[in-house]
């Protein structure tokens, strides 16, 4: 039976929520640990934030941790972030969080995209999921150890939260 899912900016009253989901990429984290580094990406009037990825049963079962910078005059959202997890719908979760990626993208005038892959984490059971793949499918371009994509500024869309079906 399909479930589904938002994808919304994560509110530090959940923060606790998403450590398991961080501890598939950082397995020895503790608590204060995270909330240290959720705090970093959560500070008002920061220029970062964190998107989780909520499925219908309460449980977050992805997320991705964000930061705006300039180079020049080109405005980037970089992803040192994102982890997708769950037995049989980390392939969905996954693919809403890359599309969640680019409409947050567009919604704060970012030229470019930057995900490192050294953070990235698509855990499933599904054979050959893996970031690499994702981002690849979704027109991303590997430079090092990061996947980059260029996508047109500007916002049309409702923002967030983003629902589908998994």
């Amino acid at each position: 039976m399909p479930r589904s899912f938002i994808l919304s900016p994560l509110a530090k009253t959940q923060a606790d929520q998403a450590l398991p989901v961080v501890q598939t990429l950082h397995r020895d984290m503790t608590l204060d640990e995270w909330r240290q580094v959720a705090a970093l990406f959560l500070q008002d009037g920061g220029d970062g934030g964190v998107m989780a990825c909520e499925m219908s049963d309460g449980h977050i079962r992805g997320l991705f941790c964000y930061r705006v910078s300039a180079e020049g005059m080109i405005r980037v959202l970089t992803v040192p972030i994102f982890i997708a997890v769950g037995l049989f719908d980390a392939a969905v979760t996954s693919a809403a969080q890359a599309d969640g990626i680019d409409l947050l993208a567009r919604k704060l005038g970012c030229s470019t995209v930057v995900v490192d892959e050294r953070g990235c984490v698509v855990a499933a059971t599904a054979p050959k999921l893996d970031a690499a793949g994702l981002f690849g499918r979704l027109g991303y371009r590997r430079v090092g150890q990061a996947f980059v994509k260029d996508v047109a500024a500007g916002f049309g869309g409702e923002g967030y939260p983003v629902a589908g079906r998994a």
